[in-house]
This record gives structure tokens, sequence and C-alpha cells, in this order.
């Protein structure tokens, strides 16, 4: 069973900053404001997705990354090679996300939810929240997703997660190339669990019953609700039966339809609540 992840953050501080994290990440960073957080992606030089993250800009020469605390030692790795000479540090911590309670603990606040962030042991996201996010269609990438898909595949317009008016970064040349000269073959969809067990998990792969041709991968799954997320290929439709299948896992599952519903400029203006005592 695919259980939730738990959290890390990676905090990045310096009088560079925020110029360093532009050059870095697929997201507009300069587009946020003090006080406020986005959504924001880190891609390898083929243009896909490391990691899905949220992005606070904690002060005026501070940014928070929050991310999967699996994928955090990968990600930090990679910032550290590039910082090269640029005037910031960088450092990571496991954090426990819980529904919003008051200061003194951070928050990351939007529309649709708010989690508060407080240092220590990392521990699974709660399942009510793991649901709200996969409700929300937020393609949490994990270890078992990490560099398997481009942005456009997992959909990451609807969130502002990239930008390609912003300038460089790494794999922007093949970002940019689906955008402007074709488009991808695969897109993210939801699908509903109506058969099988709940032992599947992100990574596994779908098919028709009984054939051999494998027509997408999973990427987010949420057993209270028996949802999933999924990119699949075009020859994937709506009212489609998926199954995974191995010696280990077996699961059917129906496409109910695209991800593709644009979330309200309301949602994405979130805002950030630093730590208001005995800061991090």
């Amino acid at each position: 069973m695919m259980t939730p992840p738990s959290f890390a953050e990676i905090i990045v501080e310096g009088p560079e900053a925020q110029t360093f994290l532009h050059g870095q990440l697929a997201a507009d960073v300069k587009a946020i404001a003090p006080a406020h957080w986005g959504y924001a992606c880190f891609c390898v030089p083929d243009g896909r997705v490391q990691a899905l993250m949220m992005l606070a800009h904690a002060s005026a020469e501070q940014w928070r990354l929050l991310l999967p605390a699996e994928l955090a030692d990968g990600v930090l790795s990679r910032l550290q090679r590039y910082r090269l000479r640029s005037r910031c540090s960088l450092a990571s911590s496991e954090v426990a996300i819980v529904a919003t309670v008051d200061p003194p603990a951070a928050a990351y606040r939007c529309a649709a939810f708010s989690w508060s962030v407080e240092a220590g042991a990392a521990s699974a996201l709660a399942p009510n929240l793991w649901s709200q996010q996969a409700e929300l269609g937020i393609p949490w990438i994990v270890a078992a997703s990490s560099e398997l898909f481009l942005p456009q595949m997992l959909a990451l317009e609807r969130l502002q997660a990239y930008s390609l008016r912003k300038g460089c970064f790494p794999g922007q040349e093949v970002v940019a190339r689906i955008h402007y000269l074709g488009r991808s073959k695969r897109r993210l969809t939801r699908l509903s669990q109506v058969g099988g067990d709940l032992s599947v998990r992100a990574g596994d792969e779908l098919g028709l019953v009984g054939h051999a041709q494998k027509l997408g991968t999973l990427v987010l799954i949420d057993p209270s609700s028996r949802t999933a997320l999924a990119v699949l290929m075009e020859a994937a439709v709506a009212g489609m039966r998926l199954t995974v299948s191995t010696q280990e896992r077996h699961a059917d599952f129906v496409i109910e339809g695209d991800v593709s519903e644009t979330i309200s400029e309301t949602m994405l203006n979130k805002s950030y609540v630093p730590q208001m005592a005995h800061g991090v």
C-alpha cells in the first residue's frame, strides 16, 4: 500500500538565494512575493521532474523548499553542486506537517488547504491531508516516480510550477521544445480503484487486462478513497479499465478523466506564515 510520504524542508539563505533558485527551479521564483509560497519543480537536464515542491519566500534572504523527505537529499546535493559562487547557504531538516494550528508553527496556506510545519522527526502526512491532495490533483513525486515525467505530463501548468518566460533552468530546452514544437503524448489522469488489493504504489505500470502493452504509470494513490493519479498514453481514454498485475501486487482501475481543470487565482494566491517563536 502506498502510504503518504513524510516531508522535509531545504532552507536556502543569503543575499543571492533568490537569484540562485530562479536559475535552478523551473518556476518563476522572482514572482513569489515575500510571505507567500508557490509550487515549483526541479528538473534534471533531460527535462524530467526530479521533485515537486512548495517554495516559500520566508523572508528577504530566506527561501524554504517543502518536498517529500525521500527526495530531499538528492535535491540538496544537486543544488549544492550548482551553487558555485552564489552567496547563499543550503541546509535541510525533516519536518512534521499537521492541519494548521495557531503560531508559533510556520504555515503554508491557500484557499484549498493549510499546513503547519514544525521541525522535528518526520512522520507520514495524515491520511485526510493526503486525500485532500489527491482530490486537488497534486501529483506529488516520490522516489519511485522521480525523473520519469516531463512537467507537461504532470499538468504542472495548472500549479504554475514551471514557466517558459522566466529564462533558463535545467531541462528548459526540452520542456520548451515540447511546448512550442509539439505536445506531450502522455497526460495526467484520475483513476478509481474498482478491485484488487491496496498494495499498489507509485511507479507501478498500468495496462489492459491480458495485454503486454503498458499504457501508463501510477503517480499517487490514496488508499482512503481508492482514488489515484496516473500518467497515461493517448490510447487510454475515460471509462477504460486498467490493471496493475505483478507477482506481488494486483489492482484494477477505471479511468475517470484527465486532470485538466484550471486552478483558480484565489487558490494560487498562497500565503506563508513564518514561525513566530523559537525560529529555526
